[in-house]
């Protein structure tokens, strides 16, 4: 087959759907030819095996707007998709311009188009303008993509009480995974991190470095990381100095996915405040053996189950007192550590979520 993965970002971009659409591409081209269609400088390059076309796109963060949020809009991308024979256009993002894009490119070309829903419309919400954006945006962009999409793939029962509000045609759920060849256990570090690929209010960085001072109080050294970049950073590293703890935390800033292994093992525990689900950087924590501290949220409980320590959203207190008891407490840090990590080691592979790709596209080239 000749599939064609349709995603706003890619490696060396750093986050979820870059990461999830590069490992999916991966095993695909093992036995089909994929094409990645994405936003970049306007070069069709090979990586790793996949053609990859990085295409000229406006991107809403670069503009000079008060709020930078990331939202590409590569103006050829459907005309490129046309002129392409493809089999399969499947997109990832499903409120980005370049999943409408796609959508309209598989109806001029009437190929099987899928869409994977990789969150629920929360991201930059406590933003007025953001959630003004995000009516408009669900109410055309959304609901014509799911509308269009022969299949919807969601990837938990948060995503897929998201897209059945919008009543697609056919929903299939795909859960997660996590290449538990690059993230495997390590020996415990000595920081407590936070992690999140873009840093904005929403994924609790503020309730994280309010707890620190607290953490000092009662522990005394203790390293703390904040690995990730984006429109919060400076306002967390301002915040830090306002608290008196800028020379206890490491502000990392955006590191390459291949290197985030490295760097979750100088952790010995990794803490997840948010108030939005925090994907896969929740099972890679776990794959390499960290305890977590995270907020109850039902991706959480679908990644993880009960095996993490939950905390609640917001309460700078409360995930300071999680810290310490962890701290303070070997034996339930190492317990919570080895649960989170069975649990991820006994669920989906890379390899699973490949193949479970390709019994759909087949069905729907069949059915075409």
């Amino acid at each position: 087959m000749r599939i064609a993965l349709v995603t706003p970002y890619f490696p060396p971009e750093v986050g979820g759907i870059e990461t999830y659409t590069y490992e999916l591409a991966r095993r695909l081209s093992r036995t089909d030819d994929v094409y990645v269609f994405t936003c970049g400088r306007g070069a069709t390059e090979t990586c790793d095996g996949l053609r990859v076309f990085r295409l000229r796109a406006i991107d809403m963060q670069n503009l000079p707007l008060s709020l930078k949020v990331p939202y590409p809009i590569p103006p050829s991308l459907t005309s490129k998709l046309v002129k392409v024979d493809l089999d399969i256009i499947h997109a990832h993002g499903h409120a980005f311009a370049t999943s409408l894009q796609a959508a309209l490119a598989a109806r001029l070309t009437r190929k099987p188009f899928l869409i994977t829903v990789h969150d629920i419309g929360t991201a930059y919400l406590d933003h007025r303008v953001m959630r003004g954006s995000r009516l408009i945006l669900d109410s055309t962009i959304v609901r014509y993509v799911f509308r269009r999409a022969d299949v919807v793939i969601s990837q938990n029962e948060a995503t897929y009480t998201y897209a059945s509000k919008l009543r697609p045609k056919r929903i299939v759920t795909i859960p997660q995974a996590v290449d538990l060849t690059r993230f495997e256990p390590r020996e415990e570090g000595e920081a407590v991190a936070f992690i999140a690929a873009r840093l904005v209010p929403q994924k609790g960085g503020e309730t994280f470095v309010r707890a620190v001072p607290k953490v000092v109080k009662a522990i005394g050294e203790v390293k703390f990381m904040v690995i990730g970049d984006g429109m919060q950073k400076s306002c967390l590293e301002n915040l830090a100095g306002e608290l008196g703890v800028a020379d206890r935390i490491e502000f990392v800033g955006r590191i390459p996915h291949e290197k985030v292994p490295e760097c979750l093992g100088e952790a010995r525990i990794v803490v997840f405040p948010s108030e939005i689900p925090t994907g896969l950087a929740l099972l890679e924590a776990a794959a390499v053996r960290r305890a977590i501290i995270t907020t109850r949220n039902v991706w959480a409980i679908n990644s993880l189950g009960d095996t993490p320590f939950y905390i609640s959203a917001r309460d700078p207190e409360g995930t300071a007192n999680a810290i310490i008891r962890l701290l303070s407490n070997d034996e339930e840090r190492s317990k919570i550590a080895r649960l989170v990590y069975e649990k991820v080691a006994d669920g989906s592979s890379w390899d699973s979520v490949a193949s479970r790709h390709k019994e759909i596209y087949r069905q729907l080239v069949n059915e075409k």
